[in-house]
């Protein structure tokens, strides 16, 4: 016996055998009693039922399919005038379906991505589901069911997911916070990147320069006297930042040169930035795009270390290769080495006061046994009286030739700078390839 096939939309009609050679008509889905779907904040799953003339007797298998050109005749025809195909980079459907033995009724799963019914909101979305080549010498009578998504009876347009920079709808002034971070070389500025409604799932974002944006506020003379930075030159952007699932803030970092801070200390640098492409949800326009002005004063770190008038350390030694001035002479390439170790100091006498919070050391080429282990950073205005501004132990260098920066909290400025180191990881003798004082902002 052969069993006749029909296409319905979940309770959009009874299944019954006065059904079996008519055409399916509209169906319109929409949140209410008269039928069953069910939404997250990434997705809505729409159950297309296929219904058999009997239940079926051993299992077979149906392909499904899609008819866009059924679509677009109801379209043009004004049978679904206002609707939009739904294109199928927006939604899921299985190729087949496979009709288990003992059912009569079998749901194809519709899912569609919430992003087109917020990019589409107040439209209505159209899709012929389809089903072909049914197994086992199965014939097929109604073969099409016509979905229609109601965009605004799936939800409130307070609910839709809008994309936007935190700070976006004003120029931003660099630093804003103390998330930054400080370096002889570059700067870092994180980026506060805001989703509105319930957050789902994981996606991603374009990101890129826009400098059309920022040189039209220079040239109408919102940003009088200020400079353009340009992409690549004075500052790098990531191509895309990944947003979290179940968050509803990320970050992406800027990164600018110190060089280009510097050359343009006195003109207050300008940068902006855009977002594109997301692969979910929508971008709110009138905060995708960001401004920044940029403060060099509050934002360069400047390396101090040679523009002392003494450098004194306690011990010397005496080979010429291996000696005191290697350590503060801006060569990883050298070192300073002591033999006999038990603990040492060395110190910056600068001409006048300087206020700094932070340093770098820098592991030598061999003997990670060698490297400082614990040591202590004081300050001192008469090179007797000292404050302790920095104490670390049990530290570790993961690799040769490493830079390690460290930081600490300090407004006073001193005149000497000492360091001390009180430890080695596991040797007699000590060695060091850098020691960096920085003056931070």
């Amino acid at each position: 016996m052969r069993y006749l096939l029909l296409v319905l939309l979940i309770c959009s009609c009874k299944k019954d055998s006065k059904f079996k050679d008519e055409q399916l008509g509209v169906v319109n889905v929409s949140l209410s009693a008269t039928h069953t779907f069910t939404k997250t904040p990434d997705d809505i799953t729409v159950p297309v039922n296929i219904v058999l003339s009997s239940s079926a007797p051993k299992i077979f298998t149906v392909d499904i399919g899609v008819n866009n050109d059924t679509i677009n005749e109801l379209i043009g025809n004004q049978s679904l005038a206002g609707a939009i195909l739904l294109d199928p980079a927006y939604y899921q459907l299985p190729k087949t379906a496979e009709i288990r033995f003992g059912l009569d009724t079998f749901a194809i799963p519709l899912k569609v991505s919430m992003q087109a019914i917020e990019k589409y909101y107040g439209n209505k979305l159209a899709l012929a589901v389809t089903l072909s080549n049914p197994g086992k010498g199965n014939t097929l009578g109604s073969r099409t069911a016509i979905v229609v998504i109601n965009t605004t009876d799936i939800i409130l347009q307070e609910d839709i997911h809008y994309i936007s920079f935190t700070d976006a709808g004003k120029v931003l002034g660099e630093p804003s916070g103390t998330d930054h971070t400080l370096g002889t070389t570059e700067v870092v500025l994180p980026v506060s990147v805001s989703l509105g409604g319930v957050a789902g799932g994981a996606f991603i974002i374009s990101v890129s320069a826009a400098p059309d944006t920022a040189q039209a506020l220079i040239n109408n003379g919102t940003l009088a006297g200020a400079v353009l930075l340009k992409e690549g030159d004075d500052y790098t952007l990531p191509a895309t930042m990944n947003f979290p699932g179940n968050s509803n803030v990320a970050k992406f970092n800027i990164t600018v040169k110190t060089a280009s801070l510097t050359k343009y200390v006195l003109n207050k640098p300008v940068l902006a930035v855009t977002l594109s492409n997301p692969t979910k949800h929508l971008l709110d326009s009138a905060k995708s795009t960001l401004v920044m002005q940029l403060d060099p004063a509050k934002l360069i770190e400047t390396d101090i270390t040679n523009t002392n008038i003494a450098y004194t350390t306690q011990y010397e030694n005496g080979n010429v290769n291996e000696n005191s001035p290697k350590l503060i002479d801006n060569n990883i390439n050298t070192k300073f080495l002591l033999g006999n170790f038990t603990s040492a100091w060395f110190q910056l006498e600068f001409a006048t006061p300087q206020t700094t919070g932070a340093y770098t050391i820098t592991s030598a080429n061999d003997a990670p046994e060698r490297d400082p282990k614990s040591w202590k950073m004081e300050g001192s205005n008469n090179g007797v009286d000292w404050t302790l501004l920095d104490t670390r132990l049990d530290q570790s260098f993961g690799s040769r030739f490493l830079t390690v920066k460290y930081t600490f909290s300090n407004k006073d400025a001193y005149k000497f700078y000492r360091y001390t180191v009180t430890s080695v990881v596991n040797s007699n003798l000590w060695q060091q390839a850098e020691w960096r004082l920085l003056k931070r902002p």
